[in-house]
C-alpha cells in the first residue's frame, strides 16, 4: 500500500475553503461581535450592536416629556432580507463570527474595540489615543469616521418629542414612576 502525497490529500479536503478573514466584506462586523461578545453581550446583542456601529443608519434622538432622551437607529440587516424571519440576518452574523478563527486581524481588532470602549468609559485619553491609532492602522478609519459623522449628526439635530405610544408598557410604567409628583394646591 502506497502512502498518499500531501497534496493528493490536500485536493481531497472537502467543505468551503479557508480565506482570510482580512478578506470577508464582513469583517468589521466579525470584529466588533467578538469584542462585544467578550463584554458579556448575547450572540443576538452582539449582531445588533456590531451591525449598528458599523452599518447602522442614521441616529435620531427624541424628547421624553422632559425626563429622558430616547436614541435609536435603524439597523440595516445583511441582504438578502427575509421578512418572515427578520432575525436570519443576525443569525447569520453570528455564525459567521462564531466560524471565524483567531486570526491575527480578528484577535487586534476585536481587542482594541473592548480596550476602546472601556477607555472612553473611564475617561483614559490616552488609552483612547492608542487604541484609536491602533484601529486606523488596521484599517477601520472608514467605519469610525462614519460612526462618528453619524453620532455628530444627531447632536445637532433638536429633540422632537417622542412618540409614547410606541413605547413598551414596561417603559411607559416606568416613565410615570420617574415623572416628578404633582402638588396639589388644597386647603392650609
Amino acid at each position: 500500500m502506497t502512502k498518499a502525497s500531501a497534496s493528493r490529500v490536500a485536493r481531497r479536503r472537502r467543505g468551503r475553503p479557508k480565506s482570510s478573514i482580512e478578506l470577508d466584506p464582513q469583517r468589521f462586523e466579525v470584529a466588533c461581535w467578538w469584542a462585544f461578545q467578550e463584554m458579556g453581550c448575547s450572540p443576538f446583542d452582539a449582531a445588533r450592536r456590531a451591525l449598528l456601529a458599523v452599518k447602522g443608519g442614521p441616529i435620531t434622538l427624541e424628547d421624553i416629556e422632559g425626563i429622558r432622551v430616547l436614541a435609536s437607529a435603524k439597523i440595516q440587516l445583511p441582504q438578502p432580507f427575509d421578512p418572515l424571519d427578520p432575525d436570519k440576518g443576525l443569525r447569520r452574523l453570528s455564525a459567521k463570527a462564531k466560524r471565524a478563527g483567531p486570526e491575527e486581524w480578528l484577535v487586534h481588532s476585536a481587542g482594541l474595540i473592548q480596550g476602546l470602549i472601556t477607555f472612553i468609559v473611564s475617561n483614559n485619553m490616552t488609552g483612547i489615543c492608542v487604541a484609536y491609532d491602533a484601529l486606523i492602522r488596521l484599517g477601520w478609519g472608514p467605519v469610525i469616521m462614519g460612526l462618528a459623522q453619524r453620532i455628530e449628526t444627531a447632536l445637532k439635530s433638536n429633540l422632537p418629542p417622542a412618540d409614547l405610544n410606541k413605547l413598551s408598557p414596561a417603559v411607559r410604567r416606568l416613565l410615570a414612576g420617574l415623572r416628578p409628583e404633582q402638588k396639589s394646591e388644597g386647603p392650609i
